[in-house]
């Protein structure tokens, strides 16, 4: 018996077959299981890692992922004929933002930003002005009640006092901004009240900056003379589906109508001087259109009937639609967005906080 196991282990002819044989079972098996990877089961669909976009009835469909995502990654969205041959919207580094801007007046210049394409979705802001003289813990209440529906943006006024570092420290989860460097110039008080928040899991910051928009302004609070100058903080967001879209926060000057007096014999009103702010706000507002749709909001001191110098009337000769609460917090945004819901909600301020959720509708860059 011994000496024909050895004659069996030592035939090269069986050993080849065996092995031939062996290759054979293996091939077999590897081709039945891919065939059970790309045929699903009866009766359930098969899936893939990307959602085909809703396309015109006209139209066929995107033959690649690449092609679904040529928009800056809005494979799900209906582009419109005339806008398909654009280019993807490059991912833009994220940036920290600028400092020592708005030092002067003038709109926001060399902005480092891609140019977006018309958006689509929804998105939604809170605007609060919460005062300096605010306590800590109702500061902290405040912010809770801000994100607790988790906005996409978060336009803070008055809020100086507050370190950018605090803010994100009550706001888990968003990134905060404004320039560090104060205005050290005569009415510069007010330089490092402007606050925007954002939510990082969806937008990342490509620029920011403060832009100067009054210089100068005088007059009596309580009877005792002030010199203040006005000042907003923009920034300039894109989406992780690469999206541009820009927030501006600010707090425009004391209402003129209520507060005319000024000391000494200053070459404009204060009503004059509003009119010119805003004029310096529509400005910038125009220059940060360039890159995508903006979104301003704060606290702006004036009603739509008082007339034409007002926030309201200067944005919307400007081509912007508003929410605003019973006072003079407002959310302004291009016309074409649609309000899909707008509301107050209750903070640590002489004025409630306005949250707003508007429908985007294909609006882009201007």
């Amino acid at each position: 018996m011994d000496s024909d196991r050895t004659s069996l282990e030592q035939s090269p002819w069986l050993l080849l077959g065996g092995f031939a044989v062996i290759a054979a079972l293996v091939l077999g098996a590897i081709r039945l299981a891919g065939d059970d990877e790309q045929s699903p089961q009866a009766g359930t669909p098969a899936t893939t890692g990307t959602t085909a976009p809703s396309a015109d009835p006209t139209d066929p469909a995107p033959s690649t992922e690449a092609e679904q995502d040529r928009y800056g990654g809005q494979a799900k969205i209906k582009v419109p004929k005339r806008l398909r041959n654009l280019d993807p919207v490059p991912q833009a580094p994220a940036s920290s933002g600028r400092s020592g801007s708005g030092l002067r007046l003038g709109p926001p210049a060399d902005v480092a930003a891609p140019i977006g394409i018309p958006l689509q979705g929804r998105v939604t802001t809170a605007v609060a002005n919460i005062p300096n003289r605010t306590s800590s813990s109702g500061f902290a209440a405040s912010m809770s009640t801000l994100t607790a529906a988790g906005p996409d943006f978060v336009l803070l006024n008055e809020v100086g006092r507050r370190s950018t570092r605090q803010i994100a420290s009550l706001a888990p989860g968003y990134g905060v901004y404004r320039d560090p460097v104060p205005d050290r110039s005569a009415g510069g008080v007010q330089s490092m009240n402007n606050v925007i928040a954002w939510r990082k899991d969806r937008w990342h910051l490509v620029d920011g900056g403060r832009i100067k928009i009054v210089d100068n302004d005088v007059g009596y609070l309580r009877g005792r003379p002030f010199v203040w100058d006005r000042y907003a903080t923009w920034g300039v967001l894109q989406h992780r589906n690469g999206a541009i879209l820009s927030v501006v926060s600010t707090h425009m000057m004391t209402n003129p109508v209520r507060a005319p007096r000024q000391p000494g014999t200053p070459a404009q009103s204060r009503l004059q001087r509003y009119a010119t702010g805003m004029d310096q706000l529509v400005d910038a507002v125009r220059a940060l259109s360039a890159y995508g749709p903006v979104l301003v909001g704060g606290d702006m001191n004036s009603h739509p009937h008082q007339g034409g110098w007002t926030a309201a009337s200067r944005l919307s000769a400007a081509g912007f639609s508003y929410t605003k609460d019973r006072a003079v917090m407002y959310q302004f945004f291009p016309s074409g967005m649609e309000t899909v819901g707008s509301r107050e909600v209750r903070v640590s301020s002489d004025h409630p906080g306005l949250v707003t959720t508007l429908d985007l509708n294909g609006v882009g860059p201007a």
